[in-house]
């Protein structure tokens, strides 16, 4: 051996050294990481296994007895499906299939597996695909861990949050969660039901622009966003808005969300509806203030010992006890009459009705007693109840006195009476007849008591109207002639018909109406009366036949002028035909025409002449302007010719039903009388105003003058018969005293006079629509 091979022999001695101190390092490195490895799978809780390209177990860390009792040998060669449920096979399979084909891991598989034990515990399986030296798909290594406790929890606090929104939703109360800023983030079906909004519809809006009304909006918010870090209310009462307008009154619970960093996430609200509560608190309250007001007094009693267990204010009043005094007492204890025997009674009645209504004597504090009506009721709830109403009947006590008093006065009065008074119950048979009755009609108490009085005292043309309204009065009381003074025809005994004033009033007694008629014979009345309807009109063609002198004169004025316009017209024909003129067509015609303009005239104050004189006129509807229009073609000329102006101011619209001579003869007085005052008392710038105006209901004419006014010695007696102040002229003093009868009897208005600055004023009044008992036939 050379040199230069004994050097290169020493290199590689040196050379293997080298390895050989670097095999040594690397062997002592892996035993201490197999180490560490033993010891990290030794010491984890989880199961490390390997399965080869078959799905067998050809490695399993001994941590696979302790989770699932099996030792490591007895697992090793075995498939994982040989320890799954046949019911997870499939799925789990179908998952590990997929993994094994695609070369994917398996991330979080879970499955189910049986204990040695027979227990089951779910696993969750996480591995990685591992290849050989040439690439090929080995197997794959992984780690189970028992997830069997966490998947135990899981399930519990599902359950407990399914049973939290099961709470929530189907709770009666309103629950709310507001963020920071009081937007909506979620409330529950309550709610929907409450506000008529889903959750859907306001998720994420302003809860205070959608369900708080604007009055308060604004400030609210500004609070809730001052507040919202630290919020905690009980029974807060809020007013909400609800979809459709209305109002909600809510008892609010608050309480601010935190999350664990102590961070404000939000707002718990937790509200109960007390809108109907509030209410029937408000209708108790109503209730009880109606019951302490009560003008009866009001107890509820134990039957047993009858000891009063409320009692209301008025009972306290009337008594002079407080309630607290009250509600240590006993029935006994107010009732100085009441004793076992008397109790006994009510009681057995009690039972046997239910109630007992009894008149009592009640004893107050001081001493006193006074009479009551107690009505006494059984009542049943948690067990049974007396109770009792007491009215004092003080004041009817002495009212019945006062009745029977009254009806002794009563008889006594009416068999003094001079008309007839009597009584017809709810059947229409007389039950009260009295003396001046029996002499006026004939039959004695004894012979008409109890037969109907419509068949005997009325003829029988009324009887059928009768009936229809009997019917009605029996239900209401009411009645045609009730309340009024009418006028009728009855029956004597002996079939003889006579006139009779009645008054006529109705009294409801035990539920059932009855009449009182107080009946006079106005048959002499009805001559007179007779006689002096003749006398009127005997007066009223007197002043027709006394006006007659005067309406000729008038005629003669209102004639004059047309028969000097027809005699000029005439006139100028004539010196035509006489100085030869032309006369031509057209001359003619106009000349006709005048002629006859005139002629029209003659005829409409002839027409009105005759129709003032006419008997019997019937009602026309006419202006108030139209008969002023007829009267002036009367009087007009002649009022014109003695320089007397007549002024009218007509503001009426409607039209009167009427006899129009009647009003005619009137106005015609009333103007003759201011012309010859002013003729009289020869006024400079004489003048007669008309003046009409109208109301709603009436028409209302002033005919004015300006002669200086009645004198008042003899203001009152003007309007009398026959008292006159136109002696130079004649008068007869008729005239204002008919004129004033035809307005008031025959136009159902007034007539009235008093004195202006200027003169008198004579003023009518005349319903636009009379009364129905105003109008009678023509």
């Amino acid at each position: 051996m050379n040199d230069v091979d004994l050097k290169n022999a020493l290199e590689r001695i040196a050379t293997l050294e080298r390895e050989l101190s670097e095999y040594q390092h690397i062997e002592t490195k892996l035993r201490e990481n197999e180490e560490k490895f033993r010891l990290l799978v030794e010491s984890t809780s989880d199961w490390i296994w390997e399965v080869d390209a078959h799905g067998k177990y050809t490695y399993v860390s001994p941590q696979v007895e302790m989770l699932l009792g099996y030792s490591p040998a007895e697992v090793v060669g075995k498939s994982p499906f040989n320890f799954i449920p046949s019911e997870e096979v499939q799925h789990v399979g179908s998952e590990f299939i997929k993994c094994i084909e695609n070369r994917l891991p398996i991330i979080a598989l879970r499955n189910t597996n049986i204990c040695k034990d027979g227990t089951l515990k779910i696993l969750e399986t996480n591995g990685v695909p591992f290849f050989d030296k040439k690439g090929d798909f080995a197997g794959y290594r992984g780690i189970d861990r028992d997830i069997t406790e966490r998947i135990l929890i899981e399930t519990m606090l599902k359950q407990e949050r399914d049973f939290s929104n099961r709470l929530v939703e189907t709770a009666p109360l309103i629950i709310v969660i507001l963020s920071p800023e009081g937007k909506i983030i979620r409330f529950n079906t309550f709610m929907e039901s409450v506000s008529g909004y889903s959750l859907k519809e306001v998720e994420g809006k302003d809860w205070f622009d959608i369900f708080l009304p604007e009055s308060h909006r604004e400030k609210t918010k500004k609070i809730f966003m001052t507040a919202i870090d630290d919020i905690q209310t009980i029974g807060n009462l809020n007013t909400i808005l609800t979809k459709d307008g209305s109002q909600k009154l809510i008892e609010w619970y608050d309480k601010t969300l935190k999350n664990a960093e102590g961070n404000t996430v939000g707002l718990l609200s937790i509200g109960l509806d007390v809108t109907d509560r509030k209410e029937d608190e408000e209708k108790l309250k109503l209730f009880r203030l109606l019951l302490d007001h009560s003008s009866d007094a009001i107890e509820i009693i134990e039957p047993l010992s009858m000891r009063f267990l409320d009692i209301n204010e008025t009972e306290c009043k009337t008594l002079g006890y407080t309630r607290e005094e009250m509600l240590s007492m006993r029935v006994f204890d107010i009732d100085p009459m009441l004793n076992a025997d008397s109790m006994e009674e009510i009681n057995h009645q009690l039972l046997q009705t239910g109630s007992v209504q009894t008149e009592r004597i009640h004893r107050r504090k001081d001493g006193s007693i006074f009479p009551v009506e107690v009505n006494v009721t059984l009542v049943q709830h948690d067990k049974s109840y007396i109770l009792g109403i007491a009215r004092d009947i003080t004041e009817r006590k002495i009212a019945e006195q006062s009745l029977r008093e009254s009806e002794e006065k009563f008889h006594s009065i009416t068999a003094s009476a001079q008309d007839a008074i009597l009584m017809m119950d709810d059947e229409g048979k007389i039950t009260y007849w009295n003396k001046s009755a029996e002499k006026i009609f004939g039959y004695s108490e004894n012979e008409i008591m109890g037969w109907p009085l419509h068949d005997l005292l009325a003829p029988k043309r009324f009887l059928a109207a009768h009936h229809i309204g009997f019917d009605h009065f029996k239900k209401t009381g009411e009645g045609a002639a009730i309340g009024k003074i009418v006028e009728l025809a009855a029956l004597k005994k002996d079939g003889t018909e006579f006139p009779i004033e009645l008054s006529l009033s109705t009294i409801l007694k035990n539920g059932r109406w009855s009449a009182i008629g107080i009946l006079r014979d106005i048959t002499e009345r009805k001559k007179m009366e007779k006689e002096i309807k003749e006398k009127d009109e005997m007066m009223l063609a007197q002043s027709k036949q006394a006006a007659m002198g005067d309406m000729i004169a008038m005629i003669a004025h209102q004639w004059r002028q047309p028969l000097a316009i027809m005699g000029m017209e005439i006139n100028n024909l004539l010196m035509a035909i006489g100085f030869n003129e032309e006369i031509t067509t057209d001359y003619l015609v106009k000349l006709s025409e005048a002629l006859n303009k005139q002629v029209q005239q003659l005829s409409t104050t002839i027409d009105n002449f005759r129709n003032f004189f006419k008997p019997n006129q019937s009602k026309v509807e006419i202006t108030i302007d139209e008969v002023i229009h007829n009267t002036l073609n009367i009087i007009g000329s002649s009022c014109e010719n003695n320089n007397i102006t007549l002024t009218i101011h007509d503001t009426s619209k409607s039209s009167l039903l009427i006899n129009t001579s009647s009003l005619i003869q009137v106005f015609l007085n009333l103007l003759g009388n201011a012309k010859d005052i002013l003729l009289t008392n020869k006024v400079a710038d004489a003048a007669i105003t008309i003046t009409v105006t109208e109301t709603d209901e009436v028409i209302i004419i002033s005919i004015c003058d300006n002669a200086g006014g009645i004198p008042e010695s003899i203001i009152h007696k003007i309007g009398q018969p026959y008292f006159t102040t136109k002696q130079e002229f004649n008068g007869t003093g008729l005239g204002l005293y008919i004129s004033r009868s035809i307005i008031e009897k025959h136009l159902f208005g007034t007539l009235t006079w008093h004195n202006e600055e200027k003169g008198a004023c004579f003023v009518i009044t005349l319903k636009i629509k009379p009364d129905k008992e105003d109008v009678t036939p023509e």
